[in-house]
């Protein structure tokens, strides 16, 4: 059975995986990711790829998952996140001296992948997928595809606006579906509004303590965030709904999420099924690994 050196790019860190082709993890471990700039990202991918050619000698391929807009034909990164040293890069070509096929896909699209593959979309042939952390990622999958748009740029879902009362550009850069839903925004505004620093995990314990402030704040996250998800059902009409994110783990969320819809008088909201990603942390490596094998037709 072959076997693949799979690559989660994050802009804190990247989780690096030796699988095979039924995507069982042989071997992990995760690594910071490195400063931007002079290509750091690229020497890292190169010495993670010969460290693990000298103990898997058989390694076939490497596939990668980065948070940018990939063009999945030439690797080519118009645009990125975190990851600075990617943009303006066709990593396929950057990466040929490895002497194995690459291939790359951007991270909303492979956690995507990861839930048609093994996940909570098996059965859909059409449905999105909204990533739920830092910002709001997404991916839309039609006729049993990623839809790629422009430069890969389809599933922008963060840079939606909901908002009237500002220009264009402030809209774009502070009012955005990411600036008022993202775990990220959630956080800040109980931070400020408390004068405290807790992290998000702080927060919901106080939660499930039923502090009434913080449930209200926390209530008002998760409104914003039903509108966005009911404004992209409208769009798209899926079959299913799925949202991935630390935040998606939360028992309270999509039962939520489900309410609002329910408020919506449209044939579409009684027909969609919404639902939390099932590969949760492993969906990088899982729908990296299953858009390098549709490439290569593995």
């Amino acid at each position: 059975m072959r076997k693949f050196l799979v690559l989660d790019i994050g802009g804190t860190s990247i989780k690096t995986a030796v699988m095979n082709e039924r995507a069982e993890i042989l071997s992990e471990k995760k690594l910071p990711t490195p400063a931007t700039g002079d290509g750091a990202i690229f020497k890292v991918i190169r010495e993670i790829f010969f460290k693990q050619k000298e103990i898997y000698p058989e390694l076939s391929g490497l596939a990668l998952s980065i948070p940018g807009a990939v063009d999945v034909e030439t690797g080519y990164v118009s645009y990125a996140g975190a990851v600075l040293d990617v943009i303006g890069v066709k990593i396929k070509e950057e990466l040929a001296d490895l002497g194995v096929p690459v291939e790359v896909e951007n991270d909303a699209n492979c956690a995507a992948l990861a839930e048609k593959w093994k996940g909570n979309a098996q059965d859909c042939e059409n449905f999105l997928c909204v990533t739920i952390g830092t910002g709001i990622g997404g991916a839309i999958f039609s006729r049993n595809e990623i839809v790629h748009g422009v430069e890969g740029m389809a599933g922008e879902f963060g840079l939606m606006m909901l908002d009237t009362h500002a220009d264009i550009p402030e809209l774009l850069e502070q009012r955005n579906f990411s600036r008022y839903s993202s775990t990220w925004n959630m956080v800040a505004r109980l931070n400020k509004h408390f004068g405290e620093e807790k992290t998000g995990e702080e927060w919901f314990e106080l939660y499930d303590e039923q502090n009434a402030e913080v449930m209200e704040i926390i209530h008002s996250f998760y409104d914003r965030l039903s509108i966005g998800i009911i404004n992209l059902m409208h769009i798209f009409a899926p079959e299913k709904i799925v949202i991935g994110g630390g935040i998606s783990s939360r028992p309270e969320l999509i039962p939520y999420v489900k309410k609002q819809i329910a408020k919506v008088p449209t044939a579409i909201a009684t027909k969609m099924k919404i639902q939390e990603c099932k590969q949760k942390n492993k969906a990088g490596l899982i729908g990296a690994l299953y858009h390098y094998q549709k490439m290569n037709e593995c």
